[in-house]
């Protein structure tokens, strides 16, 4: 007669969980430490933000942000390395294969036990969170949905890196490098894509791009972090995860049922993959090499050559000490030198661009629309179905459409391969193409230098329409808008009279709409402002320059101007002292590079001259660094005004250049 054997042994899971209980009980208390418990002292403390707390533990418990996820990124990783320890050790893995049982059935036993030893914790903490929302007052924050939401994703993703752990494991002697692994299984996506990225950059001119750079946000170990985002897709997420876990432990068990004993110690324990690893990591060294030393050799090729070469020689021999346990390495060498050759062909490819990509600008003809400018990730995701356009306004989001603005972009970027500097900021010149496809590039470009290819686009009206919506506004369209002099201490004069709103409409067109290249690179300091609010309650600010001689009358005739602008007679006394600045590329613009108690300050109480001081033009700030003045105004009650910077030029007064002439320059150092 066939004795029938049952496949779960209940004395091999009972025996893991004498040996591991200790990871369980540390486990509770600290779920129940981080969650229950400083749930309840918070809440218990907690005496005018209810509401906040309310919500920060509801995220929590939605998976989006909390301390027990971070639990999740250790104990199912621990524990599926400690139940199946005895793989990695010659006599221990002899022993569990000796017992009367299939392979099947010890690696199932195996992973119960390891499940058992992870859920119990999570299902007592459970449980406690729903009898204190039954008990205690947590039942204002607490339900019982938000409780099994919390439940099922801690399950979800915790057995799925358990089962994550021991697939790795499988194909590695050593619960050290089964620990890394599963790390490093979970990381390689983000490791490659960012390091790669930052050698092309280093080595074709122009490259970089933002396209798919969120793709590892996939991985579960980064998606597990803010699955609440993804509410839309949160059950194709939870059934894919399933799919994975389930798929995970499948290609363990086949892997478990293959593996040979005798590997136990080895740090890959499958031949055939052995050389997947070497290579791979000496390809990821190499890479992280080349990023190095294209740092600090400020992205020469050279230094980047050095840095391929050293790192992959250096990481080609720890790799084969640690495979073949063994410091006689030097029969591998011939595994070195095809890697080397073929490093240096992938070298000499990129260098001398053998696919054209450096050089590569669309015909115009093939253009669908272009964009200049620092928001690439608006640019490649605007098209998006679930893309929220209105977190952006109209900053930075000026797409060229018109033929000819296309042909004066496709110009500039020709300008820009042929005159190259790092002089500017660096910027995206970008294309939508007719057939779908994008093209992307990053260059440092330069107001100055680029002035000649830039001012056509610049001056063209789709740039201006984007920059100043005013153009196509109308009068329904604006809710009110507010005239404000930063320097008085007053409230904003509000206009809202339609009549008038159409007045300013027609006076401020005129005015932007002659401006030319100059004035639109032109910062001007934004002291006189005018902000327009529309009716959907977006605003924008608008500096009143100087040479807004149609907005400056209209706001005359309708006797607003002398309402918001400063007077002398509210002014005491000015304060003026010198300001010290250089062009900084960096932030294309002048900074501060003294402080401005070096130099001496003088005061002004003439009237006239108070006046000339105050009516003279901001528009042109640190143009020049020896002619800036600090102006700081103080009132008749001795009330502090807003302080600005104005720079005179040569034409102001006898008077006023008499008492110029009296500051302390700063000192050279």
């Amino acid at each position: 007669m066939k004795l029938k054997t049952s496949s779960f042994k209940k004395g091999l899971i009972i025996s893991d969980i004498k040996r591991f209980w200790w990871v369980s009980v540390l486990y509770a208390l600290a779920l129940f430490f981080v969650m229950p418990f400083n749930h309840y002292i918070q809440h218990i403390n907690d005496n005018n933000n209810s509401q906040w707390l309310k919500d920060s533990i509801e995220r929590e418990l939605l998976f989006n942000g909390g301390s027990s996820q971070v639990f999740l990124l250790v104990v199912p990783i621990a524990i599926g390395a400690l139940v199946f320890r005895y793989m990695q050790k010659n006599r221990q893995v002899s022993l569990y294969h000796s017992l009367p049982l299939t392979r099947t059935a010890l690696y199932f036993n195996s992973i119960l036990s390891a499940i058992i030893l992870f859920a119990a914790p999570v299902f007592l903490n459970t449980i406690i969170m729903l009898l204190m929302n039954c008990f205690s007052s947590l039942s204002d924050i607490y339900s019982v949905a938000l409780i099994f939401i919390w439940l099922g994703y801690t399950l979800l993703f915790g057995i799925m890196f358990l089962a994550m752990s021991v697939f790795v494991g499988m194909f590695t002697g050593s619960s050290i490098a089964q620990l890394a692994f599963v790390y490093i299984l979970n990381l390689l996506p983000l490791y490659l894509s960012e390091f790669v990225r930052v050698n092309l950059r280093g080595m074709l001119y122009g490259f970089d791009t933002y396209s798919n750079r969120n793709f590892y946000y996939d991985m579960p170990m980064f998606r597990m972090f803010n699955i609440d985002d993804y509410e839309s897709s949160q059950l194709v997420i939870t059934i894919v995860y399933i799919v994975v876990t389930i798929a995970l432990l499948i290609g363990g068990l086949y892997a478990f049922k293959v593996r040979r004993p005798e590997t136990a110690g080895d740090i890959i324990t499958f031949r055939p993959i052995r050389p997947i690893f070497i290579y791979g990591f000496v390809t990821c060294a190499t890479l992280f090499g080349g990023a190095y030393f294209l740092g600090i050799g400020n992205e020469k090729f050279s230094f980047a050559v050095v840095g391929y070469f050293i790192s992959s020689l250096i990481a080609y021999v720890v790799v084969q000490m640690l495979t073949n346990k063994s410091f006689k390495i030097l029969h591998t060498y011939k595994g070195y030198l095809g890697f080397a050759l073929a490093l240096v062909l992938l070298i000499l490819g990129v260098h001398f661009d053998v696919i054209g990509y450096v050089n590569k600008i669309p015909n115009p003809d093939e253009i669908e629309e272009t964009y200049i400018g620092y928001n690439i990730y608006w640019f490649e995701h605007k098209d998006d179905p679930d893309f929220n356009e209105n977190n952006y306004g109209n900053s930075d989001t000026t797409l060229y459409k018109d033929i000819k603005n296309i042909e004066n972009v496709t110009k500039l970027h020709q300008y820009v391969l042929d005159n190259r500097n790092n002089n500017g900021n660096n910027q995206y010149i970008a294309y939508k193409l007719k057939n779908g496809k994008r093209l992307i590039r990053r260059y440092s470009i330069d107001t100055i230098t680029h002035a000649s290819v830039l001012a056509p686009i610049y001056e063209s009206d789709e740039y201006k329409e984007n920059r100043f919506p005013i153009l196509y506004q109308e009068a329904e369209d604006i809710k009110y808008i507010e005239l404000n002099d930063r320097r008085a201490a007053k409230n904003p004069l509000i206009v809202s009279d339609k009549t008038q709103l159409e007045g300013f409409k027609t006076a401020i067109r005129k005015d932007i709409k002659t401006l030319d290249y100059k004035d639109l690179i032109s910062s001007p300091n934004e002291i006189i402002t005018i902000t327009i609010i529309d009716t959907k309650n977006k605003n924008i600010t608008y500096a009143l320059r100087s040479d807004y001689t149609n907005t400056i009358d209209w706001l005359k005739k309708e006797g607003l101007y002398d309402q918001i602008i400063i007077k002398p007679e509210d002014i005491e006394y000015i304060t003026l002292q010198s300001m010290d600045y250089k062009y900084d590329y960096t932030f294309n613009s002048y900074v501060k590079v003294e402080s401005i108690e070096s130099s001496t300050a003088i005061e002004i109480t003439d009237k006239a001259l108070i006046k000339e001081i105050l009516e003279y033009p901001t528009d042109e700030v640190y143009k020049d660094s020896s002619s800036s003045y600090l102006v700081i105004l103080k009132g008749s009650l001795n009330h502090h005004y807003y302080d600005y910077v104005v720079t005179f030029g040569d034409n102001i007064s006898k008077e006023l250049q008499s008492y110029l002439d009296k500051i302390k320059p700063l000192e050279e150092k």
